[in-house]
């Protein structure tokens, strides 16, 4: 700076010399005016942590993200230098950080609520996530998936049924045909065998010829059976068809209703966590998001409830075929940077947010980080 007021000094006319010294040290720059009395760091230092696809860093140690995206765009527009200091997974410490002043702003998948208020300021929100719920699914294609989607419990009912049916007339042919020589054998156990195999191949309209009634009782059961054999063929059908069908589909879990009845995991201190004990659901908990999707895909536990937007991501980033997001929200929180109490650069933060988010980039910089699932604060 001495360096330049001397140049300045000797190359320039006196009064020019003193209205860009005015202009320099005596108007301030929007994010001084709004900081007023209060004291700024050279560098404004800026807290996160990784919580993919809001923050990412590379192996590189390059920072990416939407949330981070989103920051880098405010202090562009603000001319304001920054540094980011991460708090590796710890979100109480990033909190806390916050509250006592230690970083500047916090910015990563913060939601507003009223814990958080009551500690620390927020900014005005930028993205509005739904809670989801992840479940586990049989891989699509593979022999144990398919076997697995065959018998279920419908399958099961309707082949025992079936079986029990075809022993009720074999047993009621054989009474009818066992005086007779005939071609049922008057032992039971041999005879009511001939029975089931005669009414199988009858319902089947295979008709070998080899087992005939010779009673007039039992021709008469016999037209009987082939007629109501028609009816009982079609059901068996499509019982077969609907339970294959079902049994493919179905994860077990279909919605929310059906959470109280299985293992449901959440993130500890995570909002998905707050709302399932305010359902009184019996919650395992996992410190680490990561932790709690590989339960999931290992089957100790049937659902997890966390952040919607993050489900879907690292479900496709991570490859986890075997996993699924199904559609419904739970419920919404709007993400906002966090700063403390009586910032003074709350209001320029706010303004510069506020002027990217209703830019045509942010919704660009949304959907690549989350395609079609992301949801706008300013929006909604």
């Amino acid at each position: 700076m001495r360096g330049i007021i001397k140049r300045l000094t000797a190359s320039s006319h006196p009064l020019s010399l003193c209205a860009i010294l005015f202009w320099t040290f005596v108007v301030p720059s929007p994010l001084q005016a709004d900081a007023g009395a209060g004291q700024l760091r050279a560098k404004i230092v800026v807290g996160t942590m990784r919580v993919p696809p809001f923050v990412l860093r590379s192996d590189d140690g390059q920072w990416s993200g939407l949330s981070i995206d989103l920051w880098k765009r405010i202090a562009e527009e603000l001319k304001i230098p920054f540094e980011f200091r991460e708090f590796d997974y710890d979100l109480a410490g990033l909190l806390d950080a916050v509250e006592r002043g230690r970083v500047d702003a916090v910015i990563a998948a913060i939601p507003i609520t009223q814990e958080g208020e009551a500690r620390f300021d927020f900014t005005h929100p930028y993205f509005a996530a739904g809670l989801g719920i992840a479940v586990r699914g049989e891989p699509q294609g593979s022999l144990a998936g398919t076997m697995t989607g065959l018998f279920t419990y419908q399958f099961v009912v309707a082949v025992a049924a079936l079986f029990g049916l075809l022993l009720f007339v074999g047993i009621l042919i054989w009474l009818l045909e066992r005086r007779q020589k005939s071609h049922f054998d008057s032992r039971p156990s041999h005879g009511i065998a001939d029975g089931v195999w005669w009414a199988a191949v009858t319902m089947t309209s295979t008709g070998y010829g080899d087992k005939v009634p010779a009673t007039l009782g039992g021709r008469v059961l016999a037209i009987v059976w082939m007629f109501a054999s028609i009816f009982l063929v079609a059901l068996f059908s499509a019982t077969l068809a609907s339970s294959f069908v079902v049994g493919r589909l179905k994860t077990g879990i279909s919605g929310p209703d059906d959470l109280a009845r299985v293992r449901v995991a959440a993130v500890s201190g995570t909002t998905g966590e707050q709302w399932l004990n305010a359902q009184g659901l019996n919650t395992r908990t996992y410190p680490f998001v990561i932790q709690a999707m590989k339960a999931l895909q290992r089957g100790d536990v049937q659902a997890l409830v966390y952040e919607k937007a993050i489900l879907g991501y690292m479900i496709k980033e991570y490859g986890w075929n075997g996993l699924r997001v199904l559609p419904y929200t739970l419920a919404v929180r709007e993400y906002a940077i966090a700063l403390p109490n009586d910032s003074p650069i709350k209001k320029s933060i706010n303004l510069a947010l506020l002027k990217v988010i209703h830019g045509s980039e942010w919704k660009d910089i949304v959907q690549r980080y989350l395609g079609e699932t992301g949801h706008f604060a300013s929006a909604d």
